[in-house]
C-alpha cells in the first residue's frame, strides 16, 4: 500500500499569498520565522540536499486488516542495485534469510522523492510547532492539479529546513498516510511510514519503522550476486 507513494511523486510547493499565522509567544523559545522565509530556506535545503548512494537499513513492517503480516527486512543499496533480506516473518526468525536481488530499482523513501516541490502545490501556513526551544513549521498543501496521490500537509524542520513529516491522500480506496524523517549520521532519512485504505468493506493498515541506518563507503560486489540455493539433504537409505 505504501508503495503508492512511488507512483505519484511529482510534488511541489509555492507559498500561498494568504499564508498568515500568529505564533504563540514563548519567552525562552527562538522566534518563529515568517512563512516566506521558511519556504525560501526549504527550497534552498532541497536544492543542496545530498542523498546517500550506498547504505544499509533495516525495517519492520506490520500490516493489519484483510490480512495480518509482520516482517523484518534488511536492505543493502548501491545506486539502483538492491539486496533485500527477509529476516523474520510473523515473529519467526529464519536461520537463512530469504534473499532477493534487484537491479535498476528506484528507492521510494528518499527525501527528494517525497518532499513537495515548487510548482505543484500552494503552501498555506498552519502555524509553528514548538518543542522546547525548537520550532518547526506546519503547512497545509493545496494541489494545483488533481493527481492519484497528493500531499496534504508538510512539517518543515526548523533547523535543517527539510521535511520532518509529509502527509498524503489517494483518490483510490480513500487512502491516506504519512512519512516522517530524521537525521542519521550526516543524512536526512525516512524514520517511519504509515498508510491505510479501504478494501472489501474493511480497512487495511500498514506501518513501517526504519532503523540501523549505516552508510559505508562501499559494499562488496558479492553483496548483489544471486544467492546460491541451500543444500538439499538426501534421505538416508534404510
Amino acid at each position: 500500500m505504501i508503495a503508492l507513494l512511488a507512483a505519484a511523486v511529482v510534488a511541489a510547493a509555492t507559498v500561498s499569498p494568504a499564508a498568515t499565522a500568529t505564533p504563540a509567544a514563548v519567552a525562552t523559545a527562538a522566534p518563529a520565522l515568517p512563512p516566506l522565509v521558511v519556504i525560501a530556506k526549504y527550497k534552498a535545503a532541497l536544492k543542496s540536499l545530498k542523498e546517500p548512494r550506498v547504505f544499509t537499513v533495516e525495517y519492520a513492517m506490520q500490516q493489519t486488516g484483510t490480512r495480518t503480516l509482520d516482517q523484518t527486512h534488511r536492505i543493502f543499496r548501491n545506486g539502483t542495485d538492491e539486496r533485500d533480506e527477509t529476516l523474520a516473518v510473523n515473529g519467526s526468525r529464519s536461520k537463512y534469510p530469504v534473499v532477493r536481488i534487484f537491479r535498476r530499482r528506484p528507492y521510494r523513501y528518499t527525501v527528494a522523492a517525497l518532499a513537495p516541490k515548487p510548482g505543484a502545490y500552494d503552501f498555506v501556513y498552519a502555524g509553528p510547532h514548538r518543542s522546547g526551544k525548537h520550532v518547526d513549521y506546519v503547512f497545509s498543501l493545496v494541489p494545483k492539479k488533481p493527481a492519484p496521490l497528493v500531499f496534504t500537509r508538510v512539517t518543515i524542520d526548523g533547523v535543517t529546513f527539510l521535511p520532518q513529516s509529509v502527509a498524503f491522500a489517494t483518490a483510490q480506496h480513500a487512502g491516506q498516510g504519512s512519512v516522517t524523517f530524521a537525521k542519521a549520521e550526516r543524512y536526512w532519512v525516512a524514520r517511519t511510514a504509515s498508510a491505510q485504505a479501504g478494501s472489501s468493506g474493511s480497512v487495511t493498515r500498514e506501518q513501517i519503522a526504519f532503523s540501523r541506518w549505516r552508510f559505508p563507503s562501499a559494499l562488496p560486489r558479492s553483496t548483489f550476486a544471486a544467492p546460491r540455493p541451500l543444500p538439499t539433504l538426501r534421505p538416508a537409505l534404510p
